[in-house]
C-alpha cells in the first residue's frame, strides 16, 4: 500500500482548518499527500493514477461529484466521505448548501472500499442522516485540533481578550454577544484584538484582519491572550448540532476559553467554560480576565486532554480502525502519543519559565 493520499478540499475558512490539520498530521508521518480540486472525475483519475493514490478523503456535494469510481475500484482507493445531512424534510443545520446531494447514496454505492463520517452529533442522525442510515454505517467524528502547528512562543498575557472568528454565517451572534462584549471590555478599560472577516470592521470593533492558516498563528494569539471566547452558529448551539476546531485549539494552544455551545463540557476538560446566557457569556469573560490566579493551572489540565484525546492522530486512528487497515491504526496512534508526550512536555516547559518568571520578578 502507498502511502499516497489526495485530499479534496471543502471551500470556505472552517474547512480549511479542518483539512490543514489531517494533511499536517499524514505529512509528518511521512505520507505524500496531495491537496487538489481536481474539478471533474477525468482531473481525479488523472491524480489517482499519476501518483499512486491509495487514500481519498472527500465530501458530499462538489467532492462526490468528482470521484471516478471505476478508477477508485481498479486501483484499491479507500475514500473517506464527511458527508452532509440527507432527509426527506430538507431539514438543514447551516443552510441549503450544507445539505447532500439526493443521489450520493447510490453514487457513493458503488465504492468497493468506503468509510462515512460526520462532525454532526448522534442524536441528531434520525432526522438529519435518515436516508444514509437506511444504506450505510456512518462514524461519528468531531473536529480536532491541529498539533502540528499549535506551539505558542511564549503563555504570558498580552492582550486581555482575543478572538478569531468568521460572522458572515453568524451575524446575530455578532449582533447580541460580541459587539455587547467588546463594548464592555472597552469601557472596564480592558485591550481585545479580533480576526476575521471583515464583519469586525463592519460594527465597528476594533480588527486586526483576516488570521492566515500559516506556522503558529493561531497558538501565538490563544496563548497570549488572558481569555479566548469561542461561537458557534444559533443553529448549531440550539440543537446541540457539532462543536467546532477552535474548540479543541484553544486549548492545545495554551488558551482559556469560554464558549457558548453546551457541548463543552462532554468534549473539553475544565479548562474551558460554557455560557448559559449572553449575560452569563460577557460576566465569564470579564472575570477570566480578572481572575488569572489559576491560569496556568488550568492551561495545563487542557493541553493535557486535547494532546491525548482531540488532535488529528486521534481521528485518523479511529477512521482507520474502522477501514480495518490495523497496521496503520497502530502506527499513528503510537506516533501521535509520542507527539503529545512532546507537545505536553514543550508547553510545560514554557508555563515553568512564566511562573519562574512571576516569582522572581
Amino acid at each position: 500500500m502507498n502511502k499516497c493520499a489526495l485530499f479534496i478540499p471543502r471551500p470556505g475558512d472552517n474547512y480549511n482548518m479542518i483539512c490543514r490539520g489531517y494533511v499536517m498530521a499524514l505529512r509528518a508521518m511521512g505520507w505524500r499527500v496531495y491537496v487538489e480540486d481536481p474539478k471533474t472525475k477525468l482531473g481525479c483519475r488523472s491524480i489517482i493514477e499519476k501518483h499512486g493514490i491509495s487514500f481519498i478523503f472527500t465530501h458530499s456535494r462538489y467532492g462526490v461529484r468528482q470521484l471516478p469510481i471505476d478508477i477508485i475500484n481498479k486501483n484499491d482507493v479507500t475514500v473517506f466521505v464527511d458527508v452532509l445531512p440527507l432527509n426527506d424534510d430538507e431539514l438543514t443545520i447551516d443552510g441549503a448548501y450544507e445539505m447532500a446531494h439526493s443521489d450520493e447514496p447510490d453514487v457513493l454505492n458503488q465504492v468497493n472500499s468506503l468509510v462515512l463520517h460526520t462532525k454532526i452529533e448522534k442524536h441528531l442522525w434520525d432526522s438529519y442522516f435518515k436516508t444514509w442510515l437506511e444504506n450505510y454505517d456512518i462514524v461519528h467524528l468531531p473536529a480536532a485540533a491541529d498539533i502540528m502547528n499549535a506551539l505558542p512562543d511564549t503563555c504570558s498575557p498580552m492582550v486581555d481578550m482575543a478572538m478569531i472568528a468568521n460572522f458572515a454565517n453568524k451575524q446575530g451572534v455578532m449582533k447580541y454577544v460580541i459587539e455587547p462584549l467588546c463594548r464592555r471590555i472597552d469601557l472596564l478599560g480592558y485591550s481585545y484584538a479580533g480576526f476575521g472577516d471583515e464583519i469586525w470592521a463592519r460594527a465597528g470593533l476594533s480588527y486586526q484582519g483576516h488570521m492566515l492558516l500559516c506556522g503558529n498563528n493561531f497558538a501565538n494569539i490563544y496563548a497570549n491572550a488572558a481569555v479566548c471566547p469561542n461561537v458557534h452558529t444559533e443553529q448549531q448551539v440550539k440543537l446541540n448540532a457539532l462543536i467546532n476546531e477552535r474548540s479543541f485549539m484553544i486549548s492545545l494552544c495554551g488558551g482559556i476559553q469560554i464558549s457558548d455551545n453546551p457541548l463543552t463540557g462532554r468534549y473539553l476538560s475544565d479548562s474551558s467554560e460554557f455560557a448559559s446566557s449572553i449575560t452569563d457569556y460577557i460576566n465569564k469573560v470579564i472575570k477570566s480576565i480578572e481572575c488569572q490566579h489559576d491560569r496556568f493551572d488550568r492551561i495545563r489540565v487542557g493541553v493535557k486532554h486535547v494532546a491525548n484525546n482531540h488532535t488529528y492522530f486521534n481521528r485518523l486512528r479511529d477512521l482507520f480502525d474502522v477501514a480495518a487497515f490495523t497496521g496503520l491504526c497502530d502506527e499513528i496512534e503510537k506516533f501521535g502519543n509520542r507527539k503529545a508526550f512532546s507537545h505536553c512536555a514543550e508547553m510545560d516547559a514554557k508555563i515553568n519559565l512564566e511562573t519562574q518568571g512571576a516569582t522572581h520578578g
